[in-house]
């Protein structure tokens, strides 16, 4: 039985972009459609933690998977002492899904030392999120859509195969993606 099939229908995770999140939901599940999501890739927290994506989360039932790479905005630029507000962006995420349902790390820095490209983070979370259990299709279909897609093919395999270990043993891929 293929990953996608051993899962029941009602019970499987829905996939929600942090930067596409209208019309996920979870309408199985008692909750309004157009307000809840089983997980949530966050490719950029600030996006994620966000009011819109995080009024798609609900405790206990979402499951999020953050990169916290600090990217400043324009307000660094009209403010020189403008902090990345990383600590309360973080929270905000675990106060919508419960501290035991949110992982955060540096994905963009790990793609970009295991893979070379910061192009890879994307794929490195979607396969991180899928190792974990929170995208219900099967590997093959996600390792066939990059193929179709046609788009540097060979770098996208590599971000989606590296999520094995990271999902696995983050602290020794991070390890791994520090520099001597």
């Amino acid at each position: 039985m293929s990953r996608a099939n051993s899962v029941p229908r009602a019970a499987a995770p829905r996939l929600l972009q942090s930067d596409d999140v209208t019309g996920v939901g979870a309408g199985d599940f008692g909750f309004d459609d157009a307000k809840a999501a089983n997980a949530v890739i966050g490719g950029d927290i600030i996006v994620t933690a966000g009011a819109e994506a995080v009024n798609k989360m609900r405790a206990g039932f979402t499951r999020a998977v953050v990169n916290c790479t600090e990217i400043p905005t324009l307000d660094f630029t009209h403010d020189p002492d403008w902090k990345f507000p990383l600590d309360g962006m973080r929270q905000s995420i675990v106060e919508a899904v419960g501290s035991d349902r949110a992982e955060f790390f540096d994905a963009q820095r790990i793609a970009t030392r295991l893979i070379g490209d910061t192009i890879a983070t994307n794929l490195f979370l979607l396969g991180y999120a899928w190792q974990r259990g929170l995208v219900p299709v099967s590997l093959e279909a996600l390792q066939r859509t990059i193929e179709l897609n046609g788009v540097a093919i060979e770098l996208n395999r590599h971000a989606l195969s590296s999520r094995r270990r990271a999902a696995c043993d983050l602290d020794a891929v991070r390890r791994a993606a520090t520099p001597a």
